[in-house]
């Protein structure tokens, strides 16, 4: 059987951490579609969202080519919570949200030409990521201790000078 090392119980916490984030991640509320959006028109996508929490968003042009689109963010009175012009052919923003409903996440085509667009809009649930990123941020200190405990515990033999 081989022994637990600082190093094992370390690089096992992090792999841990990492797997239980991906996992919230994962099982998070999102939704991603396709959109074919034509020459100043607007499509939206709608979602709901529980509690309060950090949202996000992405958008994907696959074939850009400096198109302009205008990104809406509305929660479920209708208001506007973020709005971003977006000129790259992908793009993630985030928007803090505060309470459960429908929120609305509304492009529009702001270019001479249709497009095709790839939007994902989802919650990130960070406030959940608190627990496991703590576990893994132990398991990364265990592995630097030890990899500092080897290396103070490492000689090297110096061979003698030359007198001549």
């Amino acid at each position: 059987m081989r022994k637990l090392t600082p190093f094992r119980i370390g690089l096992s916490l992090m792999i841990i951490g990492s797997i239980w984030v991906a996992l919230t991640f994962s099982t998070a509320e999102n939704i991603s579609q396709v959109l074919n959006i034509g020459t100043k028109e607007s499509a939206s996508i709608d979602l709901d969202l529980k509690n309060k929490g950090l949202g996000f968003y992405k958008i994907t042009i696959p074939n850009y080519s400096k198109e302009t689109i205008l990104v809406k963010v509305l929660d479920p009175q209708g208001s506007i919570m973020d709005l971003k012009r977006i000129r790259t052919k992908m793009s993630v923003n985030y928007f803090e949200f505060s309470y459960t409903g429908k929120y609305t996440l509304e492009i529009t085509n702001l270019s001479e030409n249709p497009m095709q667009i790839k939007a994902e809009f989802g919650n990130t649930k960070s406030t959940e990521f608190i627990f496991p990123s703590f576990i893994a941020l132990i398991g990364a200190c265990l592995i630097v201790w030890s990899g500092y405990k080897r290396l103070r515990d490492y000689s090297t033999a110096h061979p003698e000078e030359n007198k001549s």
